[in-house]
């Protein structure tokens, strides 16, 4: 029994000793735990930050490019207010009117982010600055997909976009629809185009495109169901100030495209997607056209080709995008 505790008393203080030997890994799978998620964390806050201040610099330089908000821009408000907890400071923004490309760096602010678990270990100190960057690129649509509905010019110039917003309904039959000039004498001044799903592929550089006649969706591929599927989206519509051929044989000059956020339509004898809160043109069910508003600045994936505007693009869609190029 003496030996026994004598033994005991041997093992005295082992548990301290083992504790010393495993707090250092205890420490380090705590830093990694909690410390490595929040600098994580704050990355993905700080990405979302300059994702959006690029993108803002991108909307002011696409209204003009020469003003002092694009080329002296320090969106460091809208930062902010994506990373709340560490706060975010612009530490560069680089605008290229050549390219159409800015790109905003920004990093926490202060002291940036705190690691109290890693800062026990040696040599670690005791908070990181994180920093991210955001890229966007502006411009006008040349090329790209398109709804299969063009639009005659005057439509477009009676109806622009506004702020806020003001719901129109865009008429193709003839009857009670805009008057378009010397467009009028196109079948129906408002022209469906050829397509197996609503939608066309069209480069302004070649901006002849052949037109069906009548306001028919057939072989447009523009049916009930396929644009009740695109309500409460943003549309791209071809815009021509021109045509030429007859009957069979019309084709519309294209001339830019409109960005239109679709809330209604009547494209057939139905009324089940007639947007109520917008305007219902006079003289009875028999009209046709779609129903929505305009808009001016649109964000797009790099489906569509950017370029600069030129004469006239004064009212045609600007649009916006996040990018992984750099200046």
């Amino acid at each position: 029994m003496r030996r026994l505790n004598r033994l005991i008393r041997q093992e005295r203080g082992a548990s301290a000793v083992l504790f010393g030997l495993l707090l250092i890994p205890l420490l380090g799978s705590g830093a990694i735990a909690v410390d490595v998620g929040a600098l994580y964390s704050d990355k993905a806050s700080l990405q979302n930050g300059a994702d959006a201040a690029a993108l803002q610099v991108a909307i002011t330089c696409a209204a003009n490019e020469t003003s002092p908000s694009c080329l002296s821009a320090s969106p460091s408000g809208i930062a902010g207010l994506n990373d709340p907890v560490n706060g975010a400071s612009i530490q560069s923004v680089a605008v290229n009117t050549s390219s159409n490309l800015v790109t905003v760096t920004v990093q926490t602010a202060n002291l940036g982010v705190r690691h109290p678990l890693a800062s026990l270990l040696p040599g670690v100190g005791s908070s990181t600055i994180v920093r991210a960057a955001g890229s966007a690129e502006w411009g006008v649509p040349v090329s790209g997909p398109a709804i299969a509905l063009a639009i005659g010019v005057c439509e477009f110039v009676d109806n622009p976009p506004q702020t806020p917003p003001t719901k129109i309904v865009v008429q193709y039959e003839t009857v009670t629809r805009h008057n378009c000039g010397p467009l009028q004498n196109a079948p129906g001044g408002f022209g469906w185009l050829p397509s197996a799903n609503c939608t066309v592929f069209i480069d302004i550089t070649s901006p002849w495109i052949a037109s069906k006649t009548g306001n028919s969706t057939s072989g447009t591929g523009c049916t009930d169901a396929g644009l009740a599927a695109l309500l409460g989206t943003t549309i791209f519509v071809p815009i021509y100030d021109d045509f030429m051929g007859t009957g069979n044989n019309v084709q519309f000059h294209i001339a830019k495209f409109a960005a239109f956020t679709l809330t209604g339509f009547k494209v057939s004898g139905s009324n089940a997607y007639v947007d109520p809160t917008a305007p219902i043109p006079a003289g009875g069910g028999n009209w046709r056209g779609l129903q929505g508003y305009f808009v001016k600045y649109v964000s797009v994936s790099d489906v569509f080709k950017l370029g600069d505007p030129g004469p006239g693009d004064d009212l045609g869609a600007y649009l916006v995008r996040l990018t992984l190029r750099t200046s």
